[in-house]
């Protein structure tokens, strides 16, 4: 995984390389020294890793850093760990809303087990491109942050690439949504119809698993997010996302997916559900 974009995170881990150097130990050597293998210093030296508070304690002590080192370096930890992009950014440093999206492509290729959740739209890797379409160009969009007509383009098609990752083998896709994500039309009613006709049809797929999380399930207002394997949640929000792997925060997502994975209508209750809601649609 290709270490973020984070300009604290690239000091912390330039840090961790000018105190190892100053010891006179190369990577593999040093990492001997603290009983590590060497990808893990290497890691930690490019920023590909962050760093835990034992690993900080770790490094100062054999690299005889001493008490100021271990305050500055815990002070970049704190600073690397909040890592935001806006969606303006988000876009400039991809080359385009597009490639934002090919991004996220990329890191779900790359991901054994992929978790998501939404609480109000059908997530992104199970979306039609009518769907698609009709959500992007909402008010509160790309369009919104300086994405053009062409950038919208690129993105579904990007977003249509993205969902042959459903039909590789090997892969734990779950995608759990609100109820609500059936009913919000972000268009047409027949746009909706057929994305939820889609739905059903991805439902029975092996390997996905798609969830419907009830009304009555009381749920704390929260942004939708995707975790990738236990490494990485990505948080999105209105103006941009926010990336967290930190092991205890990525933790607390893992729990809360668990609990909503839990209460959610899956398999042919799922399916069940979303034929339901298409027939009233349908009338």
């Amino acid at each position: 995984m290709a270490a973020p974009q984070n300009p604290d995170r690239a000091r912390l881990a330039a840090r961790f390389r000018e105190l190892r150097a100053a010891t006179g130990l190369s990577g593999n050597r040093f990492a001997q020294r603290l009983d590590w293998v060497q990808s893990r210093v290497s890691k930690l030296e490019t920023g590909v890793q962050i760093p835990t508070e034992a690993d900080i304690a770790a490094w100062v002590e054999h690299t005889d850093a001493g008490a100021d080192a271990a305050t500055e370096l815990a002070t970049l930890l704190e600073r690397a760990r909040v890592e935001y992009s806006t969606w303006k950014d988000a876009y400039r440093k991809a080359g385009g809303a597009g490639g934002k999206q090919a991004d996220i492509r990329q890191l779900e290729r790359g991901a054994a087990r992929i978790a998501g959740f939404q609480p109000a739209v059908i997530p992104g890797l199970l979306q039609t491109p009518a769907y698609a379409r009709e959500l992007l160009t909402l008010p509160c969009g790309p369009l919104a942050y300086a994405a053009s007509e062409g950038d919208l383009d690129a993105m579904v098609a990007e977003r249509i690439k993205r969902q042959e990752v459903l039909y590789q083998g090997g892969k734990q896709v779950q995608l759990m949504m609100g109820e609500a994500a059936l009913h919000a039309s972000v268009g047409t009613v027949g746009t909706l119809v057929g994305q939820l006709d889609r739905l059903a049809m991805v439902a029975g797929l092996s390997g996905v698993e798609v969830g419907i999380v009830p009304f009555a399930t009381p749920v704390l207002p929260v942004s939708g997010f995707d975790l990738y394997d236990i490494d990485l949640v990505v948080v999105e929000t209105l103006t941009g996302e926010q990336r967290l792997d930190e092991p205890q925060e990525v933790a607390h997502y893992v729990r809360f997916f668990d609990q909503l994975r839990d209460t959610a209508a899956t398999g042919p209750d799922s399916v069940a559900l979303i034929q339901r809601v298409a027939a009233q649609l349908r009338g």
